[in-house]
């Protein structure tokens, strides 16, 4: 049996840090599973990447890292084989990757990226008890230098997952029973029609991989969906995120013959494991104390999101609030933030909990000087985020599906203008206005955004060439803590200056 996990982005226990509610989810879920599989058969437990962030227990632990790692303790407490790398698992820079790694007990497979001319991984062929010789391949999607901080990347190189696969299944193939690829990126195409569910930018080629002949089961991440289906003659697979679910593979080999049984199994299907709650205990009860801190107090709006779509068709005051503490930090002309995909937003009363339920990725932030021209580009960019439908505005389907990519429309302070939904994608942006003069293409600004966005993330490529003014190398969870701390009593100002229109 196969079990596995992708995804976990620090999911350790039930446990939700926004409200206190219990979810079902949590590796101590899936230790009780694999523990109870165990007591039958041979087990092989594969985790796919995108661990070490992702929850206010992993933000609390970064900043006091301990040997050994926390997320290598849970993983080898539930005996995970083999690992391979995620994207994410790069947001806190290479000592802590590094730690990581050596506490780990499972091997990392990841063998597209290097450091200082060395992979992080290599293949392996694991051997059942019954016999079964498994072929396992590790890949990671090579587009991270489009989003990660160049600090924490330093050294490395990111190579083409496809041309690592072929090269290593010529070999590999012909020496077991059962192929396995496993690629931290997602499927670019519809895996039945095969046409294209999102721009080809290769961040994701698992339809691609797919292709390739040899592989029996193809292990999928990144994209946070939930799958199990045929591409030609491959299985694919992806696991929801936040450990909800893992996929159970049954193998069977009788006359050479080859059968694979897969379904996808929720967390709630099994109670919590005590020994990973003790695990965990000291560091959830030092986090718990951290996250009822109260930084500051805020009044004159209301600044909890009470509907997503409304924050951003209508900019929300909790925008304009995170645009001026950018601003104020970074002395920038403008400022653009998004709304990430479940924003939770602010009471009276701010503590750290409300500040990583708000902000929940490690950025940092980077001053670009762009043209007028470039600001246009980038407002309608942002622009594609809707669309009309049966005369009214929704949300561009294709930021819900294959992926929820909500925190890829940005709201920009420091001007005003509006957007025409009803308009052309690419001829939407209107009265774009600077000062109350209308922005020229040849005038220049400084604007702030945050490192994905800066290095192009979400596909704004009209960003990334742009002269950096400057670099502001503190996580913005920190910046915004600070600032409240320096303002205790905030009475910020919230202005409209987007109007959203067909």
């Amino acid at each position: 049996m196969i079990c596995i996990t992708t995804d976990v982005h620090g999911t350790l226990q039930t446990r939700s840090y926004a409200n206190g509610s219990d979810k079902a989810q949590g590796l101590s879920r899936y230790l009780t599973a694999t523990r109870f599989f165990r007591q039958s058969v041979d087990v092989l437990c594969l985790d796919n990447g995108d661990i070490l962030q992702g929850s206010p227990l992993l933000t609390y632990f970064q900043n006091k890292p301990r040997v050994p790692h926390l997320l290598s303790q849970a993983l080898n407490l539930i005996g995970v084989d083999y690992f391979n790398l995620g994207n994410h698992d790069f947001n806190y820079g290479k000592p802590i990757l590094k730690q990581f790694l050596s506490d780990l007990k499972a091997p990392c497979l990841t063998q597209n990226i290097t450091l200082d001319g060395q992979t992080f991984g290599h293949s392996h062929i694991y051997v059942s008890k019954q016999g079964i010789r498994v072929g396992l391949i590790g890949v990671c999607t090579d587009y991270i230098p489009h989003w990660e901080k160049a600090s924490h990347i330093e050294g490395m190189s990111f190579l083409e997952p496809i041309e690592i696969v072929q090269n290593e299944l010529i070999t590999l193939k012909p020496q077991v029973d059962l192929m396995i690829v496993m690629y931290h990126g997602g499927l670019e195409r519809d895996p039945l029609s095969g046409k294209p569910t999102e721009p080809l930018t290769r961040e994701n080629v698992g339809y691609e991989l797919a292709q390739l002949k040899g592989i029996d089961l193809l292990i999928t991440g990144h994209q946070h969906r939930s799958f199990i289906t045929k591409i030609n003659d491959t299985l694919a697979t992806q696991c929801a995120s936040n450990a909800q679910e893992f996929a159970k593979i049954e193998i069977t080999l009788e006359n050479d013959q080859l059968e694979i049984k897969s379904q996808l199994i929720k967390m709630k299907e099994f109670p919590e494991d005590q020994d990973m709650l003790n695990l965990i205990k000291p560091w959830e009860d030092e986090t718990q104390v951290w996250l009822d801190q109260v930084v500051g107090r805020l009044s004159g709006h209301d600044y909890l999101i009470r509907d997503p779509f409304d924050a951003r068709l209508h900019k929300h005051p909790l925008v304009s609030l995170i645009n001026t503490i950018q601003l104020d930090v970074s002395k920038a002309q403008l400022s653009g933030v998004s709304l990430f995909n479940d924003p939770t937003g602010f009471k009276p009363m701010i503590t750290y909990r409300d500040i990583v339920s708000t902000y929940v990725y490690p950025n940092t932030l980077v001053v670009k000087e762009i043209t007028g021209t470039v600001l246009k580009a980038y407002l309608e960019k942002c622009a594609e985020y809707f669309m009309v439908k049966d005369g009214s505005i929704i949300v561009n389907p294709e930021y819900d599906e294959p992926k929820a990519q909500h925190f890829n429309y940005d709201m920009v302070d420091g001007i005003e203008y509006t957007l025409n939904i009803s308009h052309p994608i690419g001829q939407r942006v209107m009265d774009c206005m600077y000062l109350g003069k209308p922005v020229l293409e040849d005038d220049v600004f400084s604007l702030v955004i945050n490192n994905y966005r800066a290095n192009g993330g979400g596909n704004f490529d009209m960003i990334v060439n742009c002269q950096t003014l400057s670099e502001i190398n503190i996580d913005m969870t920190d910046i915004m803590a600070a600032f409240f701390e320096a303002h205790p009593d905030l009475h910020p100002s919230h202005i409209n200056n987007i109007l959203i229109t067909m």
